[in-house]
């Protein structure tokens, strides 16, 4: 089930692969804009008398944005790790759980098929952890933060972020069934409060404590302590949906509905 479940997961991406180069493409030019753009409001704000000498001494206004770029780094980490989640959520839904459709036809129980699941949903975590870790280091060297408070938040947070875009089920034929026959096609409410409700939670949490990053002079373990409850209430709706929608993935006839198009 490990080699099935990998195996699928990169042949889904290999047909993706253009798109998701497409995706890491404009996410590289919107990132090079925004630190710009960033670079040049906070060189604006320097003072004029140290500002306006620098445009005529190329040294000195590289040692200028060189400080600029040391004293602010953490808004730009903030702003590359931010954009790079958003990316990471477009490319996480166009791989979509889902079982080879010869396990629906073969005499597999329950449990094989829901390890197959497990082992898919793994392998996609760490497919879109390698992606993040990848671009963060070509952007900043570095992807984990070095202070162990801000670490120990920062890895709870990855760690739910990227199982919550992970957990989007196969739609099926779900779309075209709820044109042709809406009363037929039953709620999956716990695939839908996962790929909405908590992606979005998780997405604030990601927000807010970044941009606490940008704006707080130090973060100590009291200042991370004010993030336990945030833990656990990822904790419990990680428990809670997880094998609810991997379940959704089991019944052939409530992926693909037996609809006829008119």
């Amino acid at each position: 089930m490990k080699k099935l479940a990998f195996y699928r997961l990169m042949l889904s991406v290999w047909h993706r692969l253009p798109l998701f180069l497409i995706y890491v493409f404009v996410y590289i030019i919107a990132t090079a804009i925004l630190v710009n753009f960033v670079t040049i409001q906070l060189f604006m704000d320097v003072d004029s008398a140290v500002r306006v000498p620098a445009y005529d001494d190329p040294d000195r206004m590289k040692e200028l944005l060189l400080g600029l770029l040391q004293s602010n780094s953490y808004i730009y980490y903030c702003l590359v790790i931010l954009l790079l989640l958003f990316v990471i959520w477009l490319i996480s839904r166009r791989l979509p759980l889902s079982l080879p459709r010869a396990l629906y036809a073969c005499p597999a129980d329950e449990q094989d098929k829901l390890r197959c699941l497990r082992y898919y949903l793994l392998w996609k975590v760490l497919f879109l952890l390698f992606l993040l870790t990848a671009v963060c280091i070509f952007w900043l060297g570095t992807f984990l933060l070095t202070d162990p408070p801000m670490l120990a938040v920062q890895v709870s947070l990855t760690f739910f972020t990227l199982i919550a875009f992970s957990l989007n089920p196969d739609p099926g034929n779900r779309r075209e069934a709820l044109k042709v026959c809406p009363d037929m096609v039953t709620e999956r409410s716990s695939a839908t409060f996962v790929s909405v409700y908590w992606s979005a939670l998780l997405l604030l949490e990601n927000t807010v404590f970044y941009s606490l990053l940008c704006s707080v002079s130090s973060f100590t373990w009291a200042d991370a302590a004010w993030w336990i409850p945030a833990l656990l209430l990822n904790i419990y709706l990680a428990k809670k949906h997880i094998t609810p929608v991997l379940k959704t993935m089991l019944d052939y006839e409530k992926l693909y509905y037996p609809v006829e198009k008119e």
